[in-house]
């Protein structure tokens, strides 16, 4: 069985429960006990009421999870103090690669192509699509970098345009960088008119540590300002996409003002697992799971 090592102090709930799950998907019997976070806790010096308030906060977090993502988007069922794997984890890909994102992270590696990052964008992507049961643009990683990202860029912005029925095309400007445009996806919900005035979401994803900090990087009036000709007559709606999980609903409430519309793991889950059967990207972020983190279901 591959180790996952317990999260150090200050313990959270949300992180603890993260670790459980990775144990319950990797242990032999599909199960994680109350018992095993008892004893590292114990082993760390936080043990008698303190580890079991703790104790406590994990399995009131497992059961949002399971109110949030829904009985058939998340992996576990619950038992009194324990959880267990529903039948097989790969039928989960969404949650699984969303946990294992947070709670292992990943570093940028020079070369490398088919990274997390891009996958969680495409995951993001899916979970739109899902929520809003509309379309969805990526513009993302793959269209920022590299020596053709200009061009590939004014293609999108143009097709955009096109399929939203509003501005008129991407600015021409002298020269420019879209490294800084700072928008991974839109999603949008149209009218059979195919006239404006309808839902639109500006996405950002932020699957790193520092999520945080980016909840207001993405400004989609003054995405649209920049590189579109012409106005619009929609409302954008800022929106980030986090593979994390927030414990506590005055953070939770904070973190979603500054965002507008904030999908965390067990909304991206709820919302994309009904899209991932028979999609390829489910077998990508399995993949991504063993080839990354040596998580393998």
């Amino acid at each position: 069985m591959p180790q996952i090592g317990f999260p150090n102090a200050p313990f959270k709930p949300a992180k603890l429960a993260d670790w459980l799950e990775l144990q319950a998907i990797l242990s032999p019997d599909k199960t994680a006990s109350a018992g095993a976070l008892e004893r590292e806790l114990n082993r760390l010096g936080r043990s008698g009421v303190q580890a079991e308030s703790l104790i406590g906060n994990v399995f009131t977090e497992i059961d949002g999870r399971k109110q949030a993502t829904g009985d058939l988007a998340y992996p576990f069922s619950r038992e009194p103090s324990s959880i267990k794997v529903n039948g097989n984890a790969r039928d989960y890909p969404a949650y699984v690669f969303c946990l294992a994102l947070s709670f292992c992270s990943w570093k940028v590696r020079k070369g490398a192509r088919e990274t997390p990052w891009l996958l969680f964008e495409q995951l993001a992507a899916h979970s739109a699509r899902g929520y809003l049961g509309g379309q969805v643009e990526i513009f993302g990683t793959s269209t920022r970098e590299g020596s053709p990202s200009k061009k590939r860029f004014a293609d999108k912005v143009n097709r955009l345009v096109s399929n939203l029925g509003e501005g008129d095309g991407f600015k021409t400007q002298r020269t420019f960088s879209t490294k800084d445009a700072k928008l991974d996806i839109v999603a949008w919900k149209p009218f059979p008119d195919a006239r404006a005035s309808q839902v639109i979401l500006f996405g950002q994803c932020a699957g790193g540590a520092n999520w945080t900090s980016k909840l207001t990087e993405l400004d989609p009036d003054v995405f649209w300002d920049q590189w579109i000709v012409g106005g619009k007559v929609s409302h954008l709606l800022r929106s980030v996409f986090i593979p994390h999980r927030v414990f506590d609903t005055d953070e939770w409430e904070k973190h979603a003002r500054a965002a507008r519309l904030l999908f965390d793991r067990c909304r991206i889950a709820a919302s994309a697992h009904d899209l991932m059967r028979q999609d390829p990207l489910a077998t990508k972020l399995l993949r991504c799971c063993r080839k990354e983190w040596n998580i393998t279901i």
